[in-house]
């Protein structure tokens, strides 16, 4: 648990110190010491040598420069310095090991059933991504097929509805492909080091993808929804993808534009919200969901039976 114990106070102080801003070390330290109790974890010393310890990891870890101001004499964060997928992740892991420490979790918090499995891979893999380590696993796809070897150099863990996937390139291949960790069994770190291809930029790589799909087969669209009032006033709060824009928002309506690729994923997505969704524009993403839903009204039309 160590390793847990370890983020979990990185977690603690990055949103400390961006909520906090010029914090003391003595006010950070007495700040972390209660947090870590509140979450039952007992018999943990925690020192000023920890904290400024764990400040340094920050930089390694996750790549985020806390800075110390001399003349309020106190620890900040630049607003823009935290990426927004590296603050996802951070609300993410807070929320996973505050539900998974050794504490029972109390009787008011229904976490739901049926958690994501492979997240206790989820350690080993970012340690392996830092140092270029080479891994090896048997996968499972979900067609059923039986269990494959798999020799991967990884590059990145992405998180798509609740699960977690590792992005990588099969040794001696140019290929870059995803693996959900609830399918990885027998993860094997090999500590074979491998020299990452410096031309590929991940973030870039998905920035128009809703999902883990990346493959450059799907164009980046256009894509314009409508939505009813009510289902606009989730959207707001949790947007569709990054690149939504509001185009219109009234009483009876709410349209949205995206740019990304429509993939399987994505029209999954928005069949979810068909109560009320109308497919503006493309055309072709238009015509791809009158064919759902008139192949789902004839399997599921009432008629005799026989």
């Amino acid at each position: 648990m160590s390793q847990i114990h370890r983020f979990l106070r990185n977690i603690l102080i990055v949103n400390k110190i961006k909520n906090d801003p010029y914090i003391s070390l003595p006010a950070l330290t007495g700040y972390i010491r209660q947090a870590i109790a509140l979450r039952g974890i007992k018999n943990v010393g925690i020192s000023r040598r920890t904290i400024l310890r764990d400040i340094q990891n920050i930089q390694t870890d996750f790549g985020i420069d806390v800075q110390y101001s001399r003349e309020p004499r106190g620890y900040f964060i630049e607003p823009l310095a935290v990426r927004s997928d590296i603050e996802q992740f951070l609300d993410s892991f807070d929320v996973f090991t505050a539900l998974n420490m050794d504490a029972c979790v109390p009787d008011f918090v229904f976490a739901e059933k049926h958690r994501p499995r492979g997240t206790q891979h989820l350690f080993a893999l970012m340690e392996t991504i830092k140092n270029d380590w080479r891994i090896r696993f048997s996968y499972e796809k979900f067609q059923g097929e039986a269990f494959s070897q798999r020799y991967l150099e990884p590059y990145a863990l992405k998180e798509c509805r609740g699960r977690w996937y590792v992005l990588g390139r099969t040794v001696g291949q140019q290929d870059m492909k995803s693996y959900g960790l609830d399918r990885i069994s027998n993860l094997v770190i090999t500590e074979e080091r491998f020299k990452k291809e410096m031309s590929i930029d991940m973030a870039e790589k998905f920035r128009y993808s809703w999902g883990i799909y990346s493959s450059e087969e799907y164009p980046v669209e256009d894509v314009v929804l409508s939505f009813d009032a009510e289902d606009g006033r989730y959207l707001k709060s949790l947007p569709l993808h990054h690149t939504q824009e509001v185009i219109r928002d009234t009483e009876d309506e709410f349209v949205v534009r995206l740019r990304l690729k429509i993939t399987l994923d994505f029209v999954m997505e928005i069949l979810s919200r068909s109560w009320s969704l109308k497919v503006i524009e493309p055309a072709t993403l238009r015509k791809k969901v009158c064919e759902i839903y008139q192949e789902a009204l004839k399997r599921n039309v009432q008629g005799e039976p026989g």
